[in-house]
């Protein structure tokens, strides 16, 4: 920082000269620039020169110090005046201190006086600066961080976390003045993704950036919109027209995007909102029109109204309906779950757009029963069965698709069921083959194992093996005794008990009944 400068300002010259003379100003880091002799001489200097530091007498011809300073201090607040004054004027120069005097030095000037005031002001000036100085990096700071930071508010706007006197007081400040004016606000949210099977990290961000590069310049002539980018290649479009024009934008731009570039794009577009506190509404009813890509499929712009408009007008979900829907689906009984879907579209639909949010319910319940059942998706979400039941205008034909979906979703778990019903009995039979020593087994204690109830456990095994539970099991303890006899001289009794039936006359009666022959006849005739 280099030497402050001063300007000394007094009708005698005497008193110019002691102020010269009583120190040395450089060694102090001060340099004396000029001399006046008075206060308009002064101020024509002030405004080439810009002094630092300025000393003043008070009493002066035509303009006198007090009024000299008032007029520098008006003009130029940074500037330090000090007043020389006497005793006999001191009170009448501390008035003055309301106008901003930084310090007084009393006649006659003493050098430590003058010493002690330059030292007290030069820390004041340098302190100053170097708040200057900090300021000054903040606002460069602040102005390099300033697109960040608008992005940041326009976030925090759209997330609904901003009151009405913060929008209003951000958006001045981030200097968009549409925000200010009456209008209708409405959303959307383009996201892209590549069509191609591999690309690496650095082409999926180039992708990103060229779409967005030329999404700018579709819109580089509307004032009335702006573009902001989210991760994930997700680019909001916000519309203060409210004129509707932005659905119609949003199909253009989709096939600009998806003729001149390798990717997918889908756009959500929330409803119009009058409120700029309920923009965040509109934004979320974007993103939940975007989730329909998962039925809708690529290249589709989905616009919340129609999704919710049939639903609120026409059609409304049965939760009940649809939990018997999915039940049926769950159990395979395709029979019932057809039923169920005639009762569903026993309603009147105006449009294609009302039963595709009915559709929508009943592909949902599909999905959900099929992943309970552990089904992956390749076998049960075909994309061109969907793109055609969510697409179509026909409602005849839309009808007839989504029951052949329904009907294969539920054969699908049908089968599986089926073959799980096997695997069942099969660890069942294992089980048993094991257990049948043990007397206790029985339907009950057996389906206690397995945890599922006695009467499910005895129709699988009637289904599966022909025979009631009691049945096959009677048959393997016999088929066991049977093997005994024929390879071990245990009495039987023993056999009995080897088989899980203690009892030795209800063994005997048991095992004549089921073979034919009494123990001893099997014996003697093996």
């Amino acid at each position: 920082m280099g030497k402050l400068k001063v300007l000394i300002v007094d009708d005698e010259y005497l008193i110019r000269s002691l102020l010269r003379m009583r120190m040395n100003w450089e060694e102090q880091g001060l340099i004396i620039i000029g001399e006046a002799s008075n206060a308009q001489e002064a101020l024509d200097m002030v405004d080439k020169q810009r002094p630092d530091i300025i000393f003043t007498d008070i009493y002066m011809p035509y303009i006198n110090g007090i009024e000299f300073s008032s007029r520098v201090l008006k003009k130029y607040p940074d500037i330090k005046i000090v007043v020389v004054t006497g005793h006999d004027e001191f009170e009448y120069a501390h008035q003055s201190i309301k106008i901003g005097i930084s310090d007084f030095i009393l006649k006659p000037i003493r050098a430590s006086d003058l010493l002690h005031v330059t030292e007290k002001l030069k820390r004041i000036i340098n302190e100053e600066r170097r708040r200057d100085l900090e300021l000054e990096k903040l606002k460069q700071e602040l102005e390099q961080n300033f697109p960040y930071l608008r992005e940041k508010f326009l976030y925090q706007w759209l997330k609904g976390t901003l009151s009405i006197e913060e929008i209003h007081e951000k958006a001045e400040f981030f200097r968009f003045p549409m925000f200010n004016c009456r209008a209708a606000y409405q959303l959307a949210i383009i996201e892209i993704s590549t069509s191609q099977e591999k690309q690496t990290e650095e082409q999926l961000i180039l992708l990103g950036m060229e779409c967005k590069k030329r999404i700018e310049a579709f819109f580089s002539r509307d004032s009335e919109v702006i573009i902001l980018s989210e991760t994930e290649g997700r680019i909001v479009i916000i519309s203060f027209s409210g004129d509707g024009r932005i659905v119609d934008d949003c199909e253009s731009l989709k096939l600009i995007l998806i003729d001149s570039l390798p990717c997918f794009v889908n756009i959500g577009i929330g409803r119009k909102r009058g409120n700029i506190e309920e923009v965040h509404l509109s934004y979320q009813e974007a993103n939940r029109a975007l989730h329909y890509k998962i039925f809708a499929g690529h290249n589709q712009v989905v616009c919340f109204k129609d999704i919710m408009e049939g639903r609120e007008d026409h059609y409304r979900s049965k939760p009940e309906v649809l939990q018997e829907l999915h039940f049926y689906i769950s159990v395979g009984s395709t029979e019932r779950a057809a039923q169920m879907l005639t009762q569903i579209f026993d309603a009147s639909f105006s449009s294609a757009g009302q039963f595709r949010t009915a559709a929508m319910d009943v592909i949902t319940e599909c999905q959900r029963a099929a992943m309970e059942r552990g089904i992956e998706d390749e076998h049960t979400l075909n994309t061109e069965t969907l793109v055609s039941i969510l697409t179509a205008d026909n409602l005849p034909e839309l009808k007839r698709i989504l029951e052949s979906y329904v009907l294969t979703i539920s054969n699908i778990i049908n089968m599986k069921n089926q073959v799980k019903a096997g695997n069942l009995i099969s660890q069942v039979k294992a089980y048993l083959e094991n257990h049948m020593r043990d007397p206790n087994v029985g339907l009950a204690s057996t389906a206690a194992v397995f945890f599922i109830s006695p009467g499910h456990l005895g129709r699988l095994m009637k289904k599966e093996t022909g025979q009631t539970f009691v049945e096959y099991l009677t048959d393997i303890r016999m088929k066991r005794a049977e093997h005994l006899l024929k390879t071990t001289d245990l009495k039987g009794y023993e056999i009995g008990e080897r088989v899980g039936i203690i009892d030795p006359h209800y063994f005997s009666v048991l095992f004549k009944k089921t073979m034919g022959r009494s123990m001893n006849e099997y014996r003697i005739g093996k």
